[in-house]
This record gives C-alpha cells, sequence and structure tokens, in this order.
C-alpha cells in the first residue's frame, strides 16, 4: 500500500484485530502507535501490517489502563479512533446477568480513552460502542460519558450506524460518537449509506451468498453437526432459529419456549440476505451456521465482518470468532474517515455525501416492522393444529407403571398421581399428615391442553433445606419424562425475557432459609432485576455467602463473584425456581 501525500497522524486506542485501520488506512490515515493489550489480537494485527497504515515495526501488547499517554507516544497527533471493550453496555452482556455500565472496571476504560484525548488534543476522535452503550444506567451512562469528552474540550456528533447500508452483509449497529475539538468550529455530518434505501444510487444490500461466493463449494459434503441439539440444524428454513422449534411457530413438538434462547441460537444464515450480528463468544449452538448445516469457518466470517480476502487471522477457531465478532467493520470505517478528512481538512479526494442531522435512517424506522414481521411468522411454520398440541401425553401419564407412581428417591418418599389434567405430587405423605410446603403450576396456553396443573406438596413439620430443590426437581423431571421440552427453563424464557407458560402459587407452613428464599424470588419486585444488597427483606452479616448457601440449593442468584456485569454489593435472582439438578445424568426413577 502506498502513501499518499495528504497522510495524517492518527492514534488506535483498544485496537483489536485493526478494524479501524483497515477501513481508515486507503483514506491517508497512517498510525504513528497502536494500543492493545492482548498479544493475539497484536499477531493477528502484525500478520496484516501491510494493509492497516500502522507505522511501528511491530505492535507489541499495551495496557491502557498502566500506560500514561506521554509514555504511549511523543507525536503531534491529528485523530484518535477506537472502541474500549463493550460487554458492559452489550444485549449479551445484559443477557448474561446485567449491564453494569462505569461501575465496571470494562465500562471505565472510557475514562483512559478520555485521558488520552485530553493530552494529544487531536482534531478529532472516533469513539465507537455498542447500542447499549445509549440505554445502560437508563442512559446515565451516555451522559456520563458525553460530559467527559466535552469538559477536555470537544463538540460531539453521534449516530448509531448499521453495517448492511455500507455494504456490510450483516446487521450490525454500532454507536459512532465523533469529538471535534471546539476551536474548529466545525460541525460534524456523518457519511450518507452507501447500500440499501437511504442510499443516493439505492444499492441493494449485499447478500451474504454474494460475500462469499468466491470461497463456498455449493457441493461440499457436509457431515451432521453432533451434539444435543445438532439434529435440528438441517430443518431449520433459511434465515429463522430455534424459534422454527416452538408453539408459537406452529411446531407439532415444540422443543423451546418463545424468547428462551438468544437470537443467535441454531440460527441459520439466508444466503439471499444479510445476516444476524457476529458475535463474539459463540456457544456450540449459537450461529450463524452455513445453510449447508455448519458452523461458518473464520474466512467466512472475516468476509461477513467486512475485512478483505487476503486479511489473515492466524488463531484457533475460537479466538478468530472473538476477535472477527469483536472488530469494527473496515467499510464503516472507511466511509467515517473519509468524511472526517472531507470535513475537517475540506479535501475533495474524500468527498462523500452526508447525512443531514436529525434525519432518521430506515433500519430505524424499520424495527417496528420487522418486530410485526417475526410475530406475522407465528403458526406459518409446520403444519399441526395447535389445539391438539398437548404438555404431556394423557395415555401415557396414565398408564405409566404402578412403581413409577411410588418410589424412594433421595431418602425420600414420593407419590405421582394425575386425575382429570392434573399431577399431584407427594412427598413422605406416609410420614406425616401435615403439609410443610407445596409449590403449585397451573400451565396455560395451546400446549396445556392435557396437564392444567402440577402440584408439590412435602409433608413434615421439621423440613430440610434441601426440600425446596427436591420439589422443582420433581417438576423438571415430570416436564423432561413427559414433553418436548427438557426442564421447566425452555418454558419459561430467558430471565431477562421471561415468557412463562405457566403460574406459580407457592405456600410454606414451615420455614427454612431455602423457603424464605423462595418466597423472596417469587415476588415481582426481587426477582430479574439487579439490587444492592441492602433491598432484599434480609438482615445479614454476609451477603456473599448467604448467596452462595442459596447457589448450593439449587437457586440461580448471580453476584459480582460469578458474573462480572452484576455490580459489587449487588445481586440477581434469575429465576424463581431452583434449576434442574444432576437427575439429567441418571435413569428418571432411580
Amino acid at each position: 500500500m502506498s502513501d499518499t501525500e495528504n497522510t495524517a497522524k492518527c492514534l488506535s486506542l483498544f485496537a483489536g484485530i485493526g478494524g479501524f485501520e483497515v477501513g481508515m488506512a486507503p483514506s491517508g490515515f497512517r498510525f504513528t502507535n497502536t494500543l492493545e493489550w492482548d498479544k493475539n489480537c497484536c499477531k493477528t494485527i502484525n500478520t496484516n501490517k501491510h494493509l492497516t497504515g500502522i507505522l511501528e515495526d511491530e505492535v507489541k501488547p499495551i495496557d491502557i489502563m498502566l500506560t500514561a499517554p506521554e509514555d504511549f507516544s511523543r507525536e503531534k497527533i491529528d485523530y484518535i479512533v477506537g472502541g474500549p471493550p463493550c460487554q458492559s453496555f452489550s444485549a449479551a452482556g445484559r443477557r448474561t446477568g446485567g449491564v453494569a455500565g462505569t461501575q465496571d472496571t470494562r465500562g471505565t476504560l472510557f475514562w483512559y480513552y478520555c485521558q488520552y484525548v485530553k493530552y494529544f488534543q487531536p482534531k478529532a476522535f472516533v469513539f465507537e460502542n455498542v447500542r447499549g452503550i445509549l440505554s445502560s444506567q437508563k442512559g446515565e451512562d451516555f451522559k456520563i460519558i458525553c460530559v467527559s469528552f466535552e469538559e477536555v474540550g470537544y463538540n460531539l456528533f453521534w449516530r448509531v450506524l448499521n453495517a448492511a447500508d455500507f455494504g456490510v452483509p450483516q446487521q450490525r449497529e454500532r454507536v459512532f460518537l465523533i469529538g471535534i475539538r471546539k476551536d474548529l468550529n466545525i460541525e460534524f455530518k456523518f457519511p450518507r449509506p452507501t447500500h440499501g434505501p437511504d442510499s443516493l444510487e439505492k444499492l441493494p444490500y449485499v447478500t451474504v451468498r454474494e460475500t462469499i461466493a468466491d470461497i463456498t463449494d455449493e457441493n461440499e459434503v457436509v457431515f451432521p453437526y453432533g451434539g444435543k441439539y445438532g439434529y435440528l440444524i438441517p430443518d431449520i428454513p433459511a434465515g429463522e432459529n430455534y424459534r422454527f422449534y416452538t408453539e408459537e411457530m406452529g411446531h407439532p413438538r415444540p422443543l423451546f419456549a418463545w424468547r428462551s434462547k438468544f437470537s443467535n441460537f441454531l440460527y441459520k444464515m439466508d444466503p439471499d440476505d444479510i445476516c444476524k450480528t457476529i458475535i463474539a463468544y459463540q456457544g456450540k449452538y449459537d450461529g450463524p451456521f452455513h445453510w449447508h448445516n455448519r458452523k461458518c469457518t473464520i474466512d467466512e466470517l472475516k468476509r461477513i465482518q467486512g475485512f478483505p480476502k487476503d486479511y489473515e487471522i492466524p488463531q484457533t477457531y475460537a479466538e478468530g470468532v472473538k476477535q472477527v465478532g469483536n472488530s469494527v467493520c473496515p467499510p464503516v470505517a472507511y466511509q467515517i474517515g473519509k468524511a472526517l478528512r472531507y470535513q475537517i481538512e475540506g479535501l475533495e479526494e474524500y468527498k462523500v455525501p452526508l447525512i443531514e442531522p436529525g434525519t432518521t435512517l430506515s433500519f430505524d424506522k424499520l424495527k417496528g416492522k420487522r418486530a410485526k414481521k417475526t410475530q406475522a411468522k407465528k403458526k406459518i411454520q409446520g403444519t399441526a393444529d395447535t389445539a391438539q398440541i398437548t404438555i404431556f401425553d394423557l395415555d401415557k401419564i396414565a398408564e405409566f407403571p404402578e412403581e413409577h407412581k411410588h418410589r424412594i428417591f433421595k431418602g425420600q418418599e414420593i407419590f405421582w398421581d394425575f386425575e382429570n389434567g392434573e399431577l399431584n405430587v407427594s412427598i413422605n405423605k406416609n410420614k406425616a399428615n401435615e403439609v410443610g410446603a407445596s409449590i403449585e403450576l397451573q400451565f396455560f396456553g395451546g400446549v396445556t391442553t392435557a396437564l392444567k396443573q402440577i402440584t408439590v406438596d412435602f409433608y413434615g413439620q421439621h423440613l430440610q433445606e434441601e426440600c425446596t430443590a427436591l420439589m422443582w426437581d420433581e417438576i423438571h423431571r415430570a416436564v423432561r419424562e413427559y414433553t418436548t421440552y427438557d426442564s421447566l427453563m425452555p418454558l419459561y424464557g430467558h430471565f431477562t425475557e421471561p415468557y412463562p407458560k405457566f403460574i406459580i402459587k407457592f405456600k410454606a407452613n414451615r420455614q427454612t432459609n431455602s423457603l424464605r428464599f423462595q418466597e423472596i424470588a417469587l415476588q415481582d419486585q426481587y426477582h430479574t432485576k439487579i439490587l444492592k444488597f441492602e433491598d432484599f427483606p434480609l438482615i445479614l452479616n454476609d451477603y456473599e455467602e448467604y448467596f452462595k448457601t442459596m447457589r448450593d440449593y439449587g437457586f440461580d442468584v448471580r453476584t459480582n463473584t460469578t458474573n462480572r456485569t452484576v455490580p459489587l454489593e449487588h445481586s440477581r435472582i434469575c429465576y424463581p425456581f431452583t434449576l434442574p439438578n444432576n437427575w439429567k445424568d441418571t435413569t428418571p426413577w432411580d
């Protein structure tokens, strides 16, 4: 790559694998210093340095929290670009336990970015992050970030941009915050989309098939994808995900509840459309899956992210996915780079069409329409009559062997009785006359025509702490044995977006720590919300130890000890029931 006469000196912070560098280098940006703490990312950058505009001989790992600006570079700098780690603000962060925002260490990395801007006083900076930063802590985090940058001398301009609007075959929405030094007195305008309905030439979006056609073998031999859910992938239509196997989509044997999984779970790309956002941390069943029913290769993912064909990622598969998923899309950076050089330096060679302030782009207008489109898809997949779909098979339940109606499990005598649509489970009924604790589930919806209710009664005056988990285990066990679901969890939905298909009633005539916690977990003001320790109706000397004990009893209760996205001295009760115990690994009637 040859230099141009009009080059701009730039610093890159939180460089990742060089998305900004690859995108902005063709517009004359030259990176005198590059900061990235991850050694694997540095290896990837160094492998592709000829594509990045990086002037250093070798990019070495640097921790911004341990490196003062004056020790990082002595150059006079025109621009600073970068996006601090975004997990604290992302949807994935919310799903794993909540958004800690600026209260989390990673969330405060913007402060170091701000100190670099204050020290170098560039003409402008580009700050990129996930869309969730706008709503983190009800918008307070973004206000703090903006005030911090304004106080060091910058006018701010921000907008959410979708990578698909710039030729990337991916629905990827990111916030770009541009700071222009106040003495320049420039009102920055963002580059206009090059593709889609907002582009001047109304160019269609680039599809996945177009992007990876040269590395796709339509006749490739693909072995079946293994594991618990791998056999489901071939039947999922292109462009769909786990929702295909839900009651709402009309599947004859639903396996998942609506909203019970991430949208990337079992997601298969539509070759003739853009794909969902590529995420950095993929589980075994997280997409995007190729329409050939396999995981995408790293070469395919990097192209879908907008990196050039000859960009090499010399990493393991998991590390490569992480690096691609965390990176800035180079085509978006390319357009922003040109817009900066045209508006700040007046260079006509980089002139691009611009978005007028106040303009709403089509992808934001379409959000409501996309939601309606998703709703309209319900019950068009499959041919099932949902009135005939039952959560329990009546005949199977009525005819199960006598030993399944009465058994000894974990030292407890358990009776099952099914009559008139109700399953009644009694524990230790022969040992006591009085019910010490009771859980009742009332089901509703199209999948509950056979079984209307499950009631579990635990008899006795002196109940052990484990009794709560044992009652829920019986419910999980029943669901697993006599339905297409493997526990209550897919019937409840994910804890951040619960979509329960049942109502819980709980009563305890005896008091133990776990039974008391069960009462708390069922109250709306306490469960699924991140709360300060003292907000819970408890008087304790050691909250961490108490919540650890509740986890031992089976409750999914999270603190900063178990999940960094939960702030210190805060906790979250994720589900109003205990999680399935290890009975999954044993025979159902041991």
